[in-house]
């Protein structure tokens, strides 16, 4: 279990010209004549669905420190595009293999399946039966409007206002362009793993768009009518 995820970054590697192999290989020592790239499983969590890959890029002193750089760059910006999200430590001088190495941390949501794990996204939402990408985060809150109220002449609460129902939502995602409008109203859906919550009746009530270091963020809040839980377990 975790091998078919230490493939799936190692073959990302190679497709972007790196070769690339398990971090402790079986057999005798190898020395490197090219950039190389190791792999290994650093942690996988069952709880938060993650698995994290360390992946140490190598590369001959006699290439130049600047050479393991562009390599590492590379390989953080395949592993990117390939769902991974991706930090890059400071680069070092290893004089056991005379090599420059730049350690990059990879993680990937993961989903289980039968006997191995996969990769995926822990949850998935979608507007109107559109799905939304790049999704930080998600706010449900339900607002029954109740409100205590007292009789005349009297100090202390006599009693609660009835509830009205409804729900207010919250929706942020990173954005590169503006998405479509949804006919309204419409079904927003959150599924996360086996559970799925569906809220009937939605609308978008603000639309906020952030400029940030990393790029357009987008908020959205709304209002819901309903919502329905339902699970596969």
């Amino acid at each position: 279990m975790g091998y078919e995820l230490l493939a799936s970054v190692m073959d990302i590697l190679t497709g972007c010209g790196i070769r690339a192999g398990e971090e402790y290989p079986a057999g005798e020592r190898v020395e490197i004549y090219a950039p190389v790239a190791a792999v290994g499983l650093r942690e996988l969590d069952f709880a938060g669905c993650e698995a994290r890959f360390t992946v140490r890029v190598l590369s001959p002193r006699i290439l130049g420190g600047w050479c393991c750089q562009t390599h590492a760059a590379k390989a953080g910006n395949a592993l990117h595009n390939g769902g991974f999200t991706v930090e890059t430590g400071e680069m070092e001088y290893l004089t056991g293999s005379d090599c420059f190495c730049v350690t990059l941390t990879a993680v990937l949501p993961v989903v289980p399946g039968e006997g191995e794990w996969l990769g995926g996204r822990r949850w998935q939402i979608l507007c109107g039966g559109v799905e939304q990408e790049n999704v930080s985060s998600f706010r449900a809150l339900r607002d029954l409007g109740r409100r205590i109220f007292g009789a005349i002449c009297q100090s202390e609460p006599i009693g609660v206002t009835p509830g009205t129902g409804g729900w207010t939502i919250e929706l942020q995602q990173a954005i590169t362009a503006e998405p479509e409008d949804v006919g309204e109203p419409f079904e927003l859906v959150v599924r996360h793993g086996s559970t799925e919550h569906r809220y009937s009746g939605c609308c978008w009530n603000e639309t906020e768009i952030a400029h940030t270091q990393g790029g357009l963020r987008l908020t959205r809040r709304g209002f819901a009518l309903g919502r329905e839980v339902t699970s596969g377990e």
